[in-house]
């Protein structure tokens, strides 16, 4: 009954997983489809005022300009593919660094895993954010070291530490980028509210202030010995290895943009434009956390389209956002999918039946 229940339970998480993947991508689609339905309606607009237009000269650009609108109804949210790889390439590369800072809280709480497993457990697990609320994360990433010998005590404080350092990482990132390319005020306010929000709990004074709390059940000896490894050497190395993955993220969305034939990327500088996508991705991300919506839906993609549109224009800001979520959900399937086909190493099965401990001889006797 232990082996049914606990398929059953996979299967639910699987099927609440795949669920919460297909409500994030209709969301998005629809956005996309309203934005195309407004471009058709201009262009038919712009044809009636051609039509009842007596100026030739004026006819002729009003009906080259609704062809024009016509065309990109069309054709204007097609990307090429092979930006969009390079961009999933960019994502997956990106989430190795808070993966990595993760495994250094797990050594640093005495939960040493391999390195594999912790990976598998991380991509794996942050498809629970699709789900509503974030203790899915949680349980998703215990679920998948259920076999290991970790503490789950630990293991769930390392999860909020790598989440919350990441979060504030994320709000920085989008602070400095907007603050620099000054578009709006209000967009770097709501970043440093963003940082300030994430910030304070990430700290490791906190931390160490909430262990005891949160872990009422472990000794008072592990518990000190946890709260001194939680030092502001690991959470600086974590914002190191953080801010790479950020500006890694960033490049991702580039090169979306890169793929439209929408986004007219010319006259942008390479710099304003790699600027725009870091503070977009990183206050998209952040702002999506804080609404505890899953996966952010529809809380990334406005965000995306405000710090966009006065760079890249709203149509190319808004495929962006679109195939940015695609792209993103493609990765993380592909990535946990390529993992799972290393879990089960043949030296791994070797070393668990090596670690059995032999049954005592009197056991045997007396059976």
């Amino acid at each position: 009954w232990k082996i049914w229940t606990r398929r059953l339970l996979q299967l639910l998480v699987l099927s609440l997983v795949v669920w919460g993947i297909g409500r994030s991508v209709r969301n998005a689609t629809a956005e996309l489809a309203m934005q195309q339905g407004e471009l058709s309606q201009q262009a038919m607009e712009l044809r009636e005022a051609a039509a009842a237009s007596q100026d030739v000269e004026q006819r002729l650009s009003l009906e080259s300009q609704a062809d024009e609108l016509s065309k990109q109804a069309k054709q204007f949210w097609k990307p090429k593919p092979g930006w969009l790889i390079l961009s999933g390439c960019m994502y997956a590369l990106g989430m190795l660094f808070p993966a990595y800072f993760w495994r250094k809280c797990l050594r640093e709480l005495e939960q040493t895993e391999h390195l594999l497993d912790v990976l598998w457990a991380y991509f794996y697990g942050n498809l629970g954010k699709y789900l509503p609320g974030k203790a899915m994360v949680i349980v998703l990433r215990l679920g998948a070291l259920q076999h290991h010998p970790i503490k789950k005590t630990a293991t769930t404080l390392t999860i909020f530490m790598e989440t919350l350092t990441l979060m504030s990482v994320g709000g920085a990132v989008a602070a400095v980028c907007l603050i620099l390319l000054n578009l709006d005020w209000r967009l770097s306010l709501l970043a440093v509210g963003m940082l300030l929000a994430t910030l304070v709990p990430a700290s490791p004074p906190v931390m160490r202030f909430l262990l005891p709390k949160l872990q009422r059940g472990v000794a008072a000896e592990q518990l000190a010995v946890w709260t001194r490894r939680i030092s502001w050497r690991l959470f600086s190395q974590g914002w190191i290895l953080l801010t790479v993955g950020w500006l890694l993220n960033g490049l991702s969305l580039m090169f979306v943009l890169q793929s439209l034939p929408s986004a007219d990327l010319e006259s942008t500088p390479w710099g304003v434009l790699w600027l725009s996508a870091c503070g977009a991705c990183a206050l998209a991300v952040v702002v999506g956390f804080v609404s505890l919506i899953p996966g952010g839906a529809g809380v990334r993609e406005f965000v995306i389209l405000a710090v966009l549109t006065p760079v890249v224009g709203p149509t190319a800001a808004l495929c962006s956002a679109f195939w940015l979520r695609i792209v993103w959900l493609l990765t993380e399937l592909v990535v946990v999918g390529i993992l799972s086909l290393f879990r089960f190493r043949p030296w791994q099965q070797v070393d668990q039946v090596a670690a059995v401990p032999a049954e005592p001889t009197h056991h045997l006797n007396q059976s």
